[in-house]
């Protein structure tokens, strides 16, 4: 599938958007928020909508007709995008709430009670993302078990990090539970991706040219000659691919920055070691890995179309 900036932006933003809401939620549900946390919520909470505007946003770009972007809400019976949508423009109003609860001092049990209503909207905003991709059975690198579970755990990881940073911004230092948080999360993000990239690599084609036209197994079959002599959409939305040596370089690439470095720098700043640059090291090298990860996303996912035109899926 051909990657679109805008989406990347879509995805990358919003999981540290609505990964920062959902920890400053379970923080607060679990009383573990620093003591007088208006400010350092206020802050955390404009952070994370700011973000996730900008996903939203970027999204609106993707679209052909953009005047129609309000059709996308009325489908929420059957489209995960609508969903997406609901529960995106939902997580606003309980975040605004969740932070004057705490600015106006409300009983422990009211704050605690939205925090929790935080935590479900924003994993839950993030869920019905994944499921847009998930619930495309054309396209076998998406449609498996992997995908709405990596896309929850990296949310849950880029959240933590960027929450290890604000800590750190306010405090002097990440703290303890927030550096266990982010190293644990960026150490089963790590491991989720390789998971996912074993999954896929050892998956059989969905359909061939050969099983098209009823051959045996193992047959191999090749059109004589293109149907098309130009490319059109589908070729173009649907028939990108890489190739596997710079698939494999980029994969490395982005463990590395991504998941490995955030995981590094997360545990020195845990040891109060330039907490302020190491987490917010954490910060550049998760964002601009997971980028790269959602590229290679895309990039690998191959629809059962492009076998129509020859290409090995």
């Amino acid at each position: 599938m051909k990657p679109a900036a805008s989406v990347l932006l879509l995805t990358t933003a919003t999981g540290f958007g609505f990964g920062l809401l959902a920890w400053l939620g379970a923080y607060c549900a679990v009383g573990f928020l620093p003591t007088h946390a208006r400010l350092f919520v206020a802050a955390g909470v404009g952070i994370s909508l700011a973000l996730i505007s900008l996903g939203l946003g970027a999204s609106v770009f993707h679209l052909e007709r953009k005047e129609r972007a309000w059709r996308a809400f009325s489908q929420w019976r059957s489209s995960w995008l609508s969903r997406e949508g609901i529960a995106g423009v939902l997580s606003y109003p309980v975040a605004i709430a969740f932070a004057l609860a705490l600015w106006r001092d409300e009983p422990p049990l009211w704050t605690r009670l939205l925090g929790v209503v935080l935590v479900l909207v924003s994993l839950g905003t993030v869920y019905c993302t994944a499921m847009i991709y998930a619930s495309l059975k054309p396209i076998r690198q998406w449609h498996n078990a992997h995908t709405a579970a990596d896309y929850l755990i990296y949310a849950v990881f880029s959240g933590a990090v960027l929450y290890a940073l604000l800590n750190t911004v306010a405090h002097g230092t990440a703290g303890t539970v927030a550096s266990v948080a982010a190293v644990t999360s960026a150490g089963i993000a790590l491991l989720a991706k390789r998971a996912y990239w074993r999954h896929i690599d050892a998956q059989a084609p969905l359909a061939t040219l050969a099983a098209a036209i009823g051959m045996p197994g193992g047959a191999e079959a090749r059109a004589l000659d293109a149907p098309h002599f130009t490319e059109n959409f589908v070729l173009r939305q649907m028939g990108f691919s890489i190739a596997r040596r710079h698939a494999k370089k980029l994969r490395r690439i982005a463990l590395a920055i991504g998941f490995a470095l955030p995981l590094a720098c997360s545990v020195l700043a845990g040891c109060a070691l330039l907490p302020l640059a190491t987490a917010s090291l954490a910060v550049l090298c998760a964002g601009g890995g997971l980028l790269l990860e959602r590229w290679l996303f895309f990039a690998e996912a191959t629809h059962v179309a492009a076998v129509y035109y020859g290409r090995k899926i």
